[in-house]
């Protein structure tokens, strides 16, 4: 059977990096990241996609027949999410991580990023091949709050007139994070027709889903760095489940 793991972490502050601490039971792992970037979604199929958070709940990108696209919603300039970059991975003393929990509080860093980031793929296939992708994403704050952002990309249809892919965006207010993980579930699905379907997971930092989940493999992404893949829905959600409750015993 497998040991259960406790998950805690912590920031500390270094000239030009914010250290991340990943507590597993008795084992911690630090992880660094010295960089604020846009996340962009794992689209294999398209150019990357920066994920924003639509001002009014829901977005519509239609490009159509030419370059550049309409995008229907709201014209404020949009909110894009920021991910950390994370970078090595190693053993920390567990006395010095019980040390700095005692002693730090909440850093500017901590409050305004996501410290972990889960997103759940799924890709199929419908009408005479056309590639679909849906997007869950759940980012997760240091006070274990969430929203959740459900991004639905479908290709362009030529028959139609529209050579290029369309999307839809849409976002919830902030959720707690038992509320976050189960709308990731509900969320993360096809359209029932869609067919030769496949399941992916990625979490930001790698390192919590290496410890929650295995090794996966690696992903060409600065953000996403490892993939999990999984031949049908209920084994993503079984993993879901894992991180789920990893997460949900942290002491942050």
């Amino acid at each position: 059977m497998e040991e259960k793991r406790n998950l805690g972490t912590q920031f500390g502050n270094e000239p030009a990096k914010a250290v991340t601490l990943l507590k597993f039971g008795g084992i911690v792992l630090k992880t660094e990241s010295c960089e604020v970037v846009p996340c962009e979604l794992p689209t294999a199929e398209w150019l990357s996609i920066p994920l924003e958070i639509p001002s009014e709940g829901a977005k519509h990108f239609i490009q159509g027949r030419f370059p550049g696209g309409v995008s229907t919603g709201s014209s404020v300039e949009p909110e894009l999410l920021r991910l950390p970059v994370y970078t090595g991975e190693e053993d920390f003393d567990a006395s010095a991580f019980e040390e700095l929990s005692r002693n730090a509080g909440p850093t500017n860093h901590e409050v305004k990023i996501p410290i972990v980031t889960i997103t759940a793929k799924a890709c199929g296939r419908i009408d005479e091949g056309r590639t679909i992708q849906s997007f869950s994403i759940l980012p997760i704050w240091k006070d274990k709050t969430s929203i959740i952002l459900e991004l639905d990309w479908h290709e362009g249809n030529a028959a139609e007139g529209s050579i290029n892919p369309e999307w839809f965006i849409r976002a919830t207010p902030k959720l707690p994070l038992e509320h976050g993980f189960q709308k990731l579930k509900d969320c993360s699905k096809l359209h029932p027709s869609a067919e030769e379907c496949s399941y992916h997971l990625y979490v930001n930092p790698a390192s919590l889903g290496k410890h929650v989940l295995g090794d996966g493999q690696e992903y060409p992404s600065r953000i996403w760095q490892r993939e999990w893949t999984f031949s049908n829905r209920e084994e993503m959600l079984t993993a879901i489940t894992r991180l789920s409750e990893a997460i949900a015993s942290a002491h942050w």
